[in-house]
């Protein structure tokens, strides 16, 4: 990408370096310079984008107006990485067959103890073409060493193949999202993007104001001040995003807002067509015309992804076509059936299951998680990330299987999981299993409408083995991985059913 040569300032090296002492420690240690990388010459601005103050006094009489980011800064950056192998085995036939794809992001969500390293491998070899990581608590990030070594590695960074890539932080303190943004895009093979989260609706999200409920304090003018300040502190090395949900006030108070963070210097929205009040079984389909309405008052501005209710390739198509956003970001489908950017499961091939087997599915997870375990830098919760990735994979079969499901509760060993594979597998044989009629089960548990949502009498097993699946996935014994998900939600203590994202 060419970048605009008004202003290719960098932050200096000094500046960058000197929040705290640790990173220069860092750097150190891994004997690499502490010159910052040019982050910035990978992102293209607008010509007007010399009214920047970087910071020297040079500019004091001018007034400072965000980084104006060519809106085609997210078509360039998967341009750039179009000729990978993993996606062009799928390109060729998809683009032809639908010509809406191309260009188009397809992306995996940033998920609270699922979108680890072993996962976003796995997805990008089925079509994926941008990933986000689990939410980082900045402020846990910035004040707990045991946790940056949990969550991110500054020495190694992520993997090459592990791009595009952007990291998604929570938090409303704006120096622990400044310093672990820092920390970050200095670390080895850097990012794509950092995205703030302003979409979690958990009753923890709230007293750690964060997520959903940062989006609606003080009528948004919290989340205005922390994109203004981060974009102006940083907006010149990397683009910063904002994942949003529509308001509980409504959709004409969320357009506003919206376009407050796009003035503030958001430089790209991802638009959840939900309220914070649609979860569990009152989620509900996902407001496609919200989206389409941001799409038209802004996207000549920044890219717009879509976020709700893709449950395969038809929908994105239909999403697409209905909201002409930029991109589609999968959650809840993608966990459960990694391949839904791919022809399975649609109209075309009569609803069946045309790609591997979820049993397939769970132990290609596994040969990711021995080559990068999920206890290492990047998503630090260890086999209990392993756990709730095997619970939606296979929730079709734990649902029936219950020893096996116990093994998946209590699992400490890849050992434990392959066998699970094993086990699973010898039960599909009996019965005759066939891998093309499998269906989402997981992810639909909380579209099938119910009488009573809150009474377990008139719940049916399969809604009950699910509750108490998310008790079981919260073991104290991991207290010392510091488990995101105990720290953000869905653990004994916050257990309202909803998942962070």
């Amino acid at each position: 990408i060419t970048p605009s040569t008004a202003n290719t300032s960098c932050t200096t090296s000094a500046s960058i370096m000197s929040t705290t002492s640790e990173i220069d420690e860092a750097h150190n240690e891994s004997g690499t310079s502490a010159v910052p990388k040019p982050l910035h010459l990978l992102h293209p601005f607008h010509e007007d984008n010399s009214k920047y103050d970087d910071g020297d006094g040079d500019n004091n009489n001018n007034a400072w107006s965000p980084p104006a980011y060519d809106r085609t800064w997210l078509t360039q950056l998967l341009e750039r990485h179009s000729s990978d192998p993993r996606l062009t085995k799928y390109y060729n036939n998809l683009h032809e067959t639908y010509p809406i794809l191309k260009k188009k992001a397809l992306v995996v969500a940033p998920m609270v103890d699922q979108s680890d390293l072993p996962f976003r491998l796995l997805c990008r070899d089925y079509g994926a073409n941008l990933c986000f990581t689990p939410m980082v608590h900045a402020k846990m990030f910035t004040d707990m060493k045991g946790y940056r070594k949990k969550f991110w590695s500054y020495v190694d960074g992520t993997p090459a193949s592990d791009r595009p890539l952007i990291v998604q932080l929570c938090g409303s303190d704006k120096k622990s999202l400044l310093y672990t943004i820092k920390y970050i895009i200095e670390s080895k093979n850097g990012v794509d993007g950092i995205d703030l989260n302003c979409g979690c609706p958990q009753t923890i999200a709230k007293r750690g104001m964060y997520g959903a409920f940062l989006l609606e304090k003080d009528n948004g003018d919290a989340i205005v001040d922390i994109v203004s300040y981060l974009v102006k502190e940083v907006g010149h090395l990397i683009p910063i995003s904002v994942k949003v949900r529509i308001l509980p006030s409504g959709v004409e108070d969320s357009l506003k807002l919206y376009g407050r963070l796009v003035d503030a210097g958001a430089a790209m929205l991802t638009v959840h067509g939900r309220t914070r009040l649609q979860k569990t079984y009152k989620t509900g389909h996902a407001d496609w015309d919200a989206i389409k309405r941001t799409v038209e008052l802004y996207s000549h501005r920044v890219p717009i992804l879509s976020n709700g209710s893709i449950a395969n390739l038809d929908d994105v198509v239909s999403c697409l076509q209905h909201t002409g956003a930029d991109g589609i970001m999968s959650s809840e489908s993608i966990l459960e059936y990694p391949p839904i950017f791919t022809e399975t499961g649609t109209a075309a091939v009569e609803g069946k299951r045309t790609g591997p087997s979820r049993l397939e599915i769970a132990r290609q997870y596994l040969r990711y998680c021995e080559e990068y375990p999920p206890d290492k830098a990047g998503q630090g919760s260890g086999m209990k990330c392993i756990r709730a990735h095997f619970h939606r994979i296979l929730h079709a079969d734990l649902g029936k299987y219950h020893d096996v499901r116990t093994e998946v509760a209590y699992g400490r060993s890849m050992e434990t999981f392959w066998k699970v594979c094993d086990d699973v597998q010898a039960m599909q044989d009996v019965e005759g299993h066939d891998g093309t009629e499998e269906t989402l089960s997981w992810y639909m548990r909380h579209r099938i409408p119910q009488d009573n949502d809150d009474n377990d009498d008139n719940a049916t097993q399969q809604q009950v083995n699910d509750r108490e699946e998310e008790k079981k996935s919260v073991d104290p014994d991991e207290a010392d991985a510091l488990n995101c998900t105990n720290l953000f939600g869905g653990g004994d203590d916050d257990d309202d059913g909803e998942q962070c994202w």
